[in-house]
C-alpha cells in the first residue's frame, strides 16, 4: 500500500550537503518545508434524485443563475388544492445545482432549475407551502399560501336540486337560441345524454319535437319516443301550445343517391326527427325515433353497400346498412324537409404515397386556455410549432393541409371541427400536451396517449399512438376513449394526441427544442401514413 504522507523532493546539491554533514559528525537540519495549501471543505448540497429519463429526450440545459423561487403551480396564491392527502407543485429556482425542500420534503430540481414535487397537502394549521432552495453559498425562501379542502369551513348543505315532475308530458321542441356560442351551422346540434351528467349520445337538430316529463335543476328529461327519454339542457327546450305530445313524424319518398365520395339515403320528413347512429365494423344503423314510414326502401346498387334494409321497431324506423368496407365516415343532416344520411367512401389511396391528394386538418390545440409547464411554457406555443411541422411534412408528401389556426390568436373550440367539416377533411388530428389534476401523481401518470370518440376513428388513433410512442420515447398510455369536441366529428376519422406532459420538467424542456418538435410531428405523420396505407389494401 502507498503511504498517505506527501513525498519530499531532495535535489543532488542538498543530498551532498546532507552526506557531508553526516561525515563530519553533525546533522544540519533542513529548512522547514513550505506549508501545504489549506483544503477548502464545502458541504455537499442535499438534492433529491431525478426520476429516470427517456434517452429519446434531449438533455435538459444547465442553468447556473442566482436563486429565485418562482411557483408556476398552484397558479395563484391562496389557490384551493383539490386533493386530500398529496398534491404536486412545480416551478423554478433559478439554478440547476440547487437543492429544494417544500414543507420539509426534498423535491427534485432539474439542470435548468425547474422543479416538480409530489408532497403532502399542507396541514390545517399551516395553509402554505414553505419553499427553501439552497446552494453551497446561498439560500432562498418563499412562503406560498394555499387553501386545502380539510381547512375549509363546514359547508352549508347544498340546497336540493329543484325537481319538477310534470303531471303529463308537455309538448316542446329542441331550440337553442344561444347558437352565438357556436357557429350557426349544421354541426351546431343539441346534446342529449342518458343521465343528467352522462356522456354525449344523441345529437338533435334544431326544431326536433319532444315531450318534457321532468325538470331537474338546469336539465330537462324529455321524451323523444314513447320508449326513450333522454336528458338535455333546460335552456335548449321550448314548450309549445300543443295540447298533446308530438305525433309520429311521417317518413316517405326514400331514395339513394350515389356520388364519387358518398352514397346518401334521403327521406322526406315533415319535421326534424330525433335519431341515433350506431356503428359496427362494416355496418351502420340509423334509428329514427317516433316515426312512421310510407313505402319500401328502394334497392341500391352502390358498391359501398352490401345491403340496405328498412324495418320497424315499435314506433321507430330502423335503416341498417351492411358495408363492403370498414366504416370511414358518415353525416346526418336535415334541410328543407329532407333527412339525409350520407355514408362516406374511403379515399382512393396510392400505396406508394398514401397521403398524396388527401385533405388533412391539423389542429394545434388551444388557445384559449391550455396547460403551463414549470418554466412557464404555455401549451399553445409548442402545439403551434409542432402543428406547423406536421403541415410542412404533409405538404412534402403531397397532401392538402388546413390549419385551424396559424397564429397565437385564440380560435373557439366549437369552430375547429366545423372548419374541418367544411374543408371536407379526410382526417383531423388535434395536437396537445397533457397535465394532471391536483390529486394525481405526475411521476406515475406521464406518457403519450391518443384519444378518439367514435369507433370508426379508433384505427387512426391506434396508428398515431403506435407511431408517436417510439418517436417520443415515453410511457405508452394507450388509445383512449374520451368525450372531446375535436374527436366527435363523424364525417372523417378524428383523433386528439397528447404527446407528453408539459408539467414534467424534462418533457417541457424537450418540447422547446426543434428536434423534439420534429419527433412529435414525425409520429403524427407516420401514424397518418400507416392508417391510410391500410385503406389501400
Amino acid at each position: 500500500m502507498f503511504s498517505s504522507f506527501p513525498r519530499s523532493r531532495v535535489t543532488p546539491v542538498a543530498l551532498a550537503a546532507l552526506l557531508g554533514a553526516c561525515a563530519s559528525g553533525g546533522v544540519r537540519p533542513l529548512p522547514p518545508a513550505a506549508p501545504a495549501p489549506a483544503t477548502r471543505h464545502v458541504a455537499a448540497v442535499e438534492r433529491a434524485p431525478l426520476p429516470p429519463s427517456s434517452p429519446k429526450l434531449p438533455a435538459v440545459p444547465e442553468v447556473d443563475g442566482p436563486l429565485e423561487i418562482h411557483v408556476a403551480y398552484p397558479h395563484n396564491p391562496n389557490s384551493l388544492i383539490d386533493a386530500r392527502d398529496s398534491t404536486f407543485v412545480f416551478g423554478t429556482v433559478g439554478n440547476g445545482s440547487a437543492g429544494l425542500r417544500v414543507n420539509g420534503t426534498l423535491v427534485p430540481v432539474w439542470p435548468n432549475g425547474a422543479f416538480l414535487g409530489w408532497i403532502p397537502v399542507p396541514p390545517v394549521d399551516h395553509q402554505a407551502f414553505d419553499f427553501v432552495a439552497y446552494t453551497a453559498t446561498d439560500t432562498a425562501r418563499l412562503t406560498y399560501p394555499v387553501r386545502t379542502l380539510a381547512a375549509l369551513p363546514p359547508r352549508e348543505p347544498a340546497p336540493p336540486i329543484e325537481v319538477t315532475k310534470l303531471e303529463a308530458p308537455v309538448a316542446a321542441t329542441i331550440f337553442d337560441d344561444s347558437l352565438a356560442r357556436a357557429v350557426s351551422d349544421t354541426d351546431a346540434l343539441v346534446i342529449g345524454r342518458p343521465t343528467p351528467t352522462g356522456t354525449y349520445k344523441w345529437f338533435l337538430f334544431q326544431g326536433t319535437p319532444i315531450a318534457v316529463t321532468e325538470y331537474r335543476g338546469d336539465m330537462a328529461h324529455v321524451r323523444i319516443d314513447p320508449a326513450q327519454e333522454i336528458w338535455v339542457e333546460r335552456r335548449d327546450v321550448r314548450t309549445t301550445d300543443a295540447q298533446d305530445p308530438p305525433a309520429p313524424i311521417a317518413l316517405s319518398d326514400a331514395r339513394f343517391d350515389s356520388r364519387p365520395d358518398r352514397v346518401t339515403l334521403s327521406v322526406r320528413s315533415a319535421k326534424p326527427p330525433a335519431y341515433i347512429v350506431e356503428e359496427g365494423d362494416r355496418e351502420l344503423t340509423l334509428t329514427v325515433y317516433n316515426s312512421s314510414v310510407a313505402g319500401a326502401l328502394p334497392p341500391s346498387t352502390d358498391s359501398l353497400l352490401a345491403s340496405a334494409t328498412q324495418t320497424r321497431d315499435g314506433t321507430r324506423t330502423v335503416y341498417h346498412f351492411a358495408l363492403t368496407r370498414p366504416v370511414y365516415g358518415y353525416l346526418v343532416l336535415y334541410h328543407d324537409g329532407v333527412l339525409s344520411f350520407s355514408i362516406r367512401r374511403p379515399p382512393v389511396i396510392d400505396p406508394a404515397h398514401p397521403l398524396r391528394g388527401l385533405t388533412i386538418v391539423v389542429d394545434p390545440g388551444h388557445p384559449p386556455i391550455g396547460a403551463t409547464g414549470p418554466t412557464g411554457l404555455w401549451e399553445p406555443v409548442p402545439t403551434l410549432a409542432v402543428g406547423e411541422r406536421v403541415r410542412d411534412m404533409l405538404v412534402a408528401r403531397g397532401a392538402h393541409v388546413v390549419m385551424t389556426r396559424t397564429t397565437p390568436d385564440p380560435v373557439a373550440l366549437g369552430d375547429r371541427p366545423i372548419i374541418a367539416r367544411r374543408a371536407d377533411a379526410n382526417a383531423l388530428v388535434s395536437i396537445h400536451l397533457n397535465a394532471d389534476p391536483d390529486n394525481v401523481n405526475p411521476f406515475r401518470d406521464d406518457g403519450t396517449g391518443t384519444y378518439y370518440f367514435w369507433p370508426h376513428s379508433k384505427p387512426l388513433a391506434a396508428a398515431v399512438q403506435s407511431s408517436l410512442v417510439p418517436q417520443l420515447g415515453l410511457r405508452d398510455r394507450g388509445v383512449l376513449f374520451q368525450n372531446l369536441a375535436l374527436a366527435r366529428p363523424t364525417w372523417f376519422p378524428a383523433v386528439l394526441a397528447e404527446g407528453l406532459f408539459i408539467i414534467m420538467p424534462a418533457e417541457e424542456a424537450a418540447i422547446r427544442t426543434p428536434e423534439y418538435q420534429d419527433a412529435y410531428a414525425r409520429g403524427v405523420i407516420d401514424g397518418l401514413e400507416k392508417y391510410f396505407a391500410g385503406l389501400a389494401q
